[in-house]
């Protein structure tokens, strides 16, 4: 029998609903962030909730699994499907993914993208076409017993940590700072929306609603102009700090700037927040120069994620 999918809307779901994810989510954490502390509850029905309105977002609930799609753009869509582990073989994953790919096909998606760091997820994957592409490294920081020296950056730039909110005058300076993301290494399948004004916006937005602290420290000069930025996630109650973005304007590389705002971000954070003990990140495992900076700062290698892709496109 085939099991019965639900599509959810989380932004109006209730507290009950939205429990069943984080029951299945920790029932699969330890496959998909290995040493890495957990959601809790509170955290996850705030993330499904609290989606930024700058991308698509759907969902799908099933007795054992769920499933999700968030569109950016088409060839930046992403999907995860999680089913707990006892509830495997009986057709929830292919019920969830089958969902997923008639709405991802509504809405035009050429490239979906989903990652797999277990044999099962990779035959998963294999299994309905999926090819593998970029190996996505995670990291993890012990932030008590990591050893911070002061950041040295280079003469004539500061650096700045902001909470919450970017402030309007340095907004678009920002702005043209996060394009230096634009070149980070990525698959040749993806081809992610550049970063604006309103997106910046929607995503602290976001944050607030989950009472998740936005920390971004920059590398900033006299002019206004940034040179190199990192972002820090802080869930209210977490024991985990979440390293998201971290770029160099290409003109302003090779001086040091992705060391200097690192140091200062983490060490901001441990100042600010002493019960966060472990910081995450994540890198492409081509991108050495990034893996590099976070190596030197303490950060170990912890899973490795394999991006794979389905073509979509029409023929």
């Amino acid at each position: 029998m085939k099991p019965r999918v639900d599509e959810i809307d989380a932004r109006t779901a209730s507290d009950e609903v939205l429990s069943r994810f984080a029951a299945i989510e920790h029932a699969t954490w330890h496959e998909q962030a290995p040493g890495e502390p957990p959601r809790t509850a509170a955290e996850v029905i705030a993330f499904y909730r609290h989606q930024p309105t700058s991308h698509t977002s759907c969902h799908w609930l099933v007795d054992g699994g769920l499933a999700g799609l968030y569109v950016h753009g088409p060839t930046a869509a992403f999907l995860g499907i999680n089913v707990v582990p006892e509830q495997r073989r009986q057709g929830i994953g292919t019920a969830l993914l089958d969902r997923v790919l008639e709405r991802a096909r509504e809405l035009e998606v050429q490239s979906l993208h989903g990652h797999h760091s277990t044999p099962a997820g990779a035959a998963f994957a294999e299994r309905f076409g999926f090819i593998d592409g970029q190996r996505i490294v995670r990291a993890l920081l012990d932030l008590g017993h990591a050893e911070l020296p002061e950041p040295e950056p280079p003469d004539s730039w500061t650096l700045v940590t902001w909470l919450g909110r970017v402030p309007d005058e340095h907004l678009a300076a920002f702005v043209t700072a996060r394009a230096a993301m634009d070149d980070a290494p990525s698959s040749g399948d993806l081809e992610f929306p550049t970063w604006t004004a309103t997106t910046v916006r929607a995503s602290e937005e976001s944050l607030a609603l989950r009472n998740r602290e936005m920390r971004v420290t920059v590398a900033i000069r006299a002019d206004g102009e940034i040179g190199s930025f990192t972002e820090l996630r802080v869930s209210s109650g977490s024991t985990l700090g979440f390293t998201d973005d971290t770029g160099t304007v290409a003109a302003h590389r090779g001086q040091g700037l992705a060391r200097a705002v690192k140091l200062e971000s983490l060490r901001r954070l441990r100042e600010d927040h002493p019960e966060i003990s472990v910081v995450s990140t994540s890198n492409a495992e081509e991108n050495e120069a990034m893996r590099h900076v976070n190596e030197r700062a303490g950060f170990r290698p912890s899973a490795v994620e394999t991006m794979a892709t389905l073509n979509l496109s029409v023929s």
